[in-house]
């Protein structure tokens, strides 16, 4: 107990002397310092002074116009030696190959020999007779036929032509490209106020693409040469119900003994043989003939552009207020265009016989012309940061000319970017 006593006096000493330290220690500690008051300052607000628009640009097309020569080769393989026998001669409607008749090989009653072994029909080439049965022809027009009156053919003949065309027309052929829509995008800084704050005034920078896209289709005046080679067929009737005819052609004669009997195989099967019936012409020209003549109607050209151009405009615009959320927008400045383009001319004969003969060429070129631009918009804010914007816009360029120069074309085209209008609208973003 009296330890007990002790301790108690000793712990209410010791939290005296702490509590006395403590006050000391408050005494001695500096006055808080006082919060400042912000009261009576001006309250700071970001004001965004860039804008980014986006949208379309709806502009009438450029304007194209074609004009040049060409020529239409002929397709066909056809030497000028016109004597030679027995050569290959290609046309626009057959051909005429050297002649490839076998000569069968006969026994004493004048059956075919057949090889016991191989059951072939035994043949060596023919004799030349200046015949050939190998040739081809694709209209009934090409056999000489006086009773069906579809010709000027020889009776007794079967012709064959080759054709090609130079064009000749000067014409100049113009051609308006559609109105077409394309992507706009344009960024617009805020540069101060004018007229003591009542216009605004910023800078813009802008990119749109459009699309060039010109074609158009005429018959052109062409001088048309047409070789024409006859050819004999020897009093034979050219078959004409089924066309192409094409020679050689067979058919299954059947082997008859010394008797006049059927031959049979071991199978019992009668035993044929393929015999060449091929209708026999001349394996070379009696006749060639060389027309020229202009033609208005047989050949049709196709003049085709199509391309794209971006066009990059800088410049000053002015913004007048009409209400607090309306106003006007007024911009123009230097524009630059940069122009790709692909130019292809086809040049369509149809001749007298046989299938169309068509050329095709094309060229690709790449263009930076300056110009100018004029925009007037009306934009509508929905928000302090967000609105709409439609107006007028017209943009003019220099133009270009492309040419297509290879061995069966001459031709160009004059691209004409001027006085291009149309309409833009889409959404501005402030920042």
């Amino acid at each position: 107990m009296k330890y007990l006593r002790l301790a108690l006096v000793i712990f209410a000493s010791a939290l005296a002397v702490a509590h006395a330290q403590q006050d000391q220690d408050e005494e001695r500690r500096a006055p808080p310092v006082e919060i400042p008051d912000f009261s009576n300052l001006d309250e700071y607000i970001y004001e965004p002074r860039s804008t980014v628009q986006f949208g379309f640009r709806y502009l009438s097309g450029a304007k194209a116009s074609f004009f040049g020569h060409g020529s239409i080769l002929s397709p066909d393989d056809l030497t000028s030696d016109s004597t030679t026998p027995n050569i290959t001669r290609t046309y626009h409607d057959g051909y005429v190959r050297p002649d490839g008749r076998p000569t069968t090989l006969v026994d004493s009653s004048g059956n075919p020999v057949v090889d016991p072994n191989s059951g072939q029909t035994g043949t060596q080439p023919v004799a030349p007779d200046g015949k050939t049965n190998t040739w081809q022809l694709t209209d009934s027009r090409q056999v000489g036929d006086p009773t069906r009156g579809l010709n000027d053919v020889p009776n007794g003949y079967v012709a064959f032509h080759s054709y090609s065309a130079d064009v000749t027309d000067d014409t100049i052929r113009q051609k308006k490209t559609k109105t077409n829509s394309g992507m706009d995008i344009s960024v617009v800084r805020d540069m101060g106020k004018l007229f003591h704050g009542r216009v605004s005034w910023n800078l813009i920078a802008g990119m749109s693409v459009n699309d060039i896209s010109a074609r158009t289709t005429s018959a052109v005046q062409a001088n048309v040469t047409t070789i024409t080679d006859y050819y004999p067929s020897y009093g034979q009737t050219v078959p004409i119900t089924s066309l192409p005819y094409t020679a050689p052609s067979t058919t299954q004669q059947t082997v008859l003994d010394a008797n006049g009997n059927a031959v049979t195989n071991s199978d019992g099967s009668v035993q044929t043989v393929s015999v060449d019936n091929s209708v026999l012409i001349g394996n070379v020209p009696a006749l060639r003939t060389t027309a020229n003549g202009v033609n208005i109607t047989s050949v049709v050209n196709q003049w085709v552009v199509k391309g794209a151009y971006f066009t990059f405009r800088f410049g000053p615009e002015v913004l007048i207020p009409i209400t607090s959320r309306l106003r006007i927008e007024l911009s123009a400045g230097p524009a630059l265009i940069y122009s790709g383009t692909a130019y292809t001319v086809n040049q369509t004969f149809t001749p007298d016989i046989g299938a169309d003969i068509t050329e095709s060429d094309t060229n690709t070129v790449y263009k930076l012309r300056p110009g100018y631009f004029a925009d007037a918009s009306l934009q509508f804010d929905l928000t302090d940061k967000a609105g709409f914007f439609a107006g007028a816009v017209f943009q003019s360029a220099s133009g270009y000319t492309q040419s297509l120069d290879t061995a069966t074309a001459k031709y160009a085209t004059k691209i004409d970017l001027s006085d291009q209008s149309g309409v833009r609208a889409g959404m501005s973003i402030r920042f």
